[in-house]
């Protein structure tokens, strides 16, 4: 593709105001910032079409407002291209920053598909009748619910029990539980580097200590865990050995045994988050939590795992995996903790999940598309990195999830400041992406030496969009 700032369209197709005369307005945008011109040509209107997703009479009718307002002439065979008075308004009429649809990535996850919509609606409208049954019988849904969400967790290499289940209507909300319930304010507690930052933040909120520890290309940097140990050992270990968040790393099961056996020795709690949760496309070796059943280890495990990733970021559901060390008494205590404190999803998101579990569709189609999908998103990065990304640019080896991890240079005091400067200027192109020090502690040592880094999401762009932002991306690397 072409170097040409990109733009981002925003329809609200409720609106009195005609799809097309939307599209018009907003090309007029586009237009002045370079966007969709090839000299001073406007792409045809099938490539419009295509990027749009309006039809081909809408992009039509768009194509000759352009027309009647002068802003471009019709040559019949050729194509559409700008008049004079747009090229003028070009060099002269520059828009501000805060007239560019931003085109972000802040959140990465993918709506869900209109197949996944029809069965959605289909479920919640049967399920309605959870509202007006008798306790008893609710009951009863919540058991069902958990036997399923059960097998599909072991589906997914986590040997997950209804006994030692926790649902709750976030995966956050699970990880809330276990700071405020199951930690203390003196533990000191081990997290990766990069991380979620919902997570340290919350840690931070509860006055809890979190240590970082560095990454190295296989996980968690096995020196600097032992060397941090000796000098404050921690309580907790959060860690996210499978597509890692944010940088997409999937931790081999020799590193895996290791952390078990460091936590084994030094007594050490391991609370493991499955946060891609199903969007592999090389499926990962076995979970820690899988691992300590297997070999009978001492160390609890405690395993988070999100279904948002797969369904929708608006349906949100979470599960925690307990220990199997913990007595009935211990867990029948926590599972009346989750209850008290309004943690528990709604019996509706539990139906719906449930049909969705139960129904091979769901595993054998639905899944299996949205593996396949990432992993040619992931392959076009692969097969572009060699003509985009300069020399000193690497992208992390990943083997699924929504993201992938894209370092530069070489390690530096000033990769903070590395990462803004980069970002700033595909932000005025129209693009915002998430640098590496958002995903690190707040309060991190200054002038920590590191490479500078940013998360390059796979979702929610196309090919097109991938080929163009990594060349984009490049480029800055390039200044």
């Amino acid at each position: 593709m072409p170097n040409r700032p990109f733009f981002s369209f925003h329809f609200h197709k409720h609106s009195k105001t005609p799809l097309n005369v939307q599209l018009f307005e907003q090309l007029q945008t586009a237009i002045l910032r370079g966007a969709f011109l090839q000299g001073d040509q406007l792409i045809s209107l099938r490539e419009m079409k295509a990027i749009t997703g309006c039809s081909l009479e809408t992009v039509k009718k768009a194509y000759d407002l352009l027309v009647q307002h002068e802003w471009v002439e019709a040559l019949h065979g050729k194509g559409y291209f700008l008049t004079a008075k747009a090229r003028e308004m070009r060099r002269s009429d520059r828009l501000p920053l805060a007239d560019i649809p931003l085109f972000s990535l802040a959140d990465s996850t993918p709506p869900p598909g209109d197949d996944l919509l029809r069965r959605l609606r289909s479920s919640f409208a049967d399920s309605v009748n959870v509202l007006t049954e008798q306790a008893g019988q609710k009951k009863l849904r919540r058991i069902q619910a958990a036997d399923a969400y059960c097998v599909h967790l072991n589906s997914r290499g986590i040997p997950a029990a209804p006994e030692r289940l926790l649902l709750f209507n976030r995966s956050t909300s699970a990880f809330t539980f276990v700071v405020q319930q199951l930690m203390q304010k003196t533990d000191i507690v081990f997290v990766e580097e990069y991380h979620y930052p919902v997570f340290s933040a919350m840690l931070k909120h509860c006055g809890i200590t979190a240590k970082a520890i560095p990454l190295d290309r296989e996980g968690i940097d096995i020196e600097a865990l032992e060397a941090a140990t000796k000098a404050a050992p921690p309580g907790w270990l959060l860690i996210n050995p499978h597509h890692h968040f944010p940088t997409g790393i999937s931790y081999s099961r020799k590193r895996k045994e290791y952390l078990l056996d460091w936590a084994e020795r030094n007594r050490v709690t391991l609370l493991e988050n499955d946060h891609h949760g199903d969007l592999w496309f090389r499926r990962p070796s076995r979970t820690l939590y899988q691992l300590a059943v297997e070999t009978g280890r001492s160390v609890p495990v405690y395993t988070l795992h999100s279904f948002s990733k797969t369904l929708g970021r608006d349906l949100q559901l979470g599960a925690l995996v307990l220990p199997s060390q913990l007595t009935e008494e211990e867990r029948e205590r926590l599972r009346q903790l989750v209850s008290l404190t309004g943690a528990e999803p709604s019996l509706l998101i539990l139906e719906a999940a449930v049909s969705l579990l139960n129904d091979p569709w769901f595993a054998e189609v639905y899944l299996a598309e949205r593996r396949s999908l990432f992993f040619a998103r992931w392959q076009c990065l692969l097969q572009e990195q060699p003509q985009a990304l300069p020399a000193h640019a690497r992208l992390l080896p990943i083997k699924g999830g929504l993201n992938t991890w894209i370092e530069w240079g070489t390690p530096s005091p000033h990769a903070a400041a590395q990462e803004e400067r980069v970002i700033a200027h595909l932000r005025e192109e129209g693009l915002e992406l998430a640098a590496g020090k958002s995903f690190r502690l707040p309060d991190e040592p200054e002038r920590l030496i590191r490479r500078p880094a940013v998360r390059f999401p796979l979702a929610p762009l196309d090919k097109r969009e991938l080929t163009y932002w990594l060349q984009r991306l490049g480029a800055m690397l390039l200044r």
